[in-house]
């Protein structure tokens, strides 16, 4: 069927062309507007934590570690994008609610409550399972790449793609389960029977900021990779 009053012509290239390019942009956008979500809320609980009588020693390293995390979510699904040729299903969906759901209670774990902040031993669960989530999340990216047709001249990029993705979820479940556990330690004995130790928690604060930002190191890292390799086959495919 064809349309007298555009003037264009659509063809079979073109329908395969926007096949090939849905898959990314509605995954990019769908994940751009939950973590604008996230980030609105960080804003919101910033702005009542410098209005409050909290220690900023207490709270300021864990919104770092959240912001950090912010960026991750976003940056990661920057990264994997780039390799996606299948069109979204309900795992690609459901992952990115998940993530921006638990760093959107990350924040509001953050929120204070007099010269306190009542939640912040949950914030390390939340913390673990944004992990967690993220893990399954590469699992799923490692699945749609091996469903998924590549030329034969990105068959050595897919190879350190999986093998990448495979470490960083190794990786990403150990601390995870780690900070359950740190969760569990901090809930079930610190605060029922050592309260004055909750003080130290910004300890805890920078331990996670650092892990978010080894996240974006290493995220940062691995698309390097993947654009050298591209300027290579670029390169090869000139000569």
């Amino acid at each position: 069927m064809t349309s007298e009053n555009t003037g264009f012509r659509f063809t079979a290239t073109d329908f395969a062309e926007r096949i090939r390019n849905h898959g990314r942009e509605t995954y990019m956008l769908f994940n751009s507007v939950i973590v604008s979500v996230a980030i609105a809320n960080g804003a919101y609980v910033l702005a009542l934590l410098l209005a409050s009588s909290v220690p900023p020693l207490l709270w300021l390293p864990f919104m770092l570690a959240s912001f950090g995390v912010v960026v991750v979510t976003f940056f990661g699904a920057l990264s994997s994008s780039l390799l996606i040729v299948v069109i979204p299903d309900w795992r690609h969906i459901i992952f990115t609610i998940l993530q921006a759901l638990a760093v959107f209670l990350m924040f509001s774990m953050l929120l204070p409550s007099g010269a306190t902040i009542p939640l912040l031993s949950d914030w390390y669960l939340l913390f673990a399972a944004h992990g967690l989530t993220g893990a399954f999340w590469t699992w799923n990216e490692v699945t749609g790449i091996r469903k998924s047709a590549y030329d034969i001249a990105l068959q050595e990029l897919l190879r350190e793609r999986v093998k990448e993705v495979r470490r960083s979820r190794t990786f990403t479940l150990v601390l995870a389960l780690v900070w359950i556990a740190i969760w569990m330690v901090v809930r079930l004995w610190v605060a029922p029977f050592h309260a004055p130790l909750l003080a130290f928690q910004g300890v805890l604060g920078l331990a996670a900021l650092a892990q978010s930002v080894a996240a974006i190191v290493a995220i940062e890292a691995g698309q390097r990779r993947l654009l050298r390799h591209s300027a290579t086959l670029a390169e090869s495919s000139k000569s």
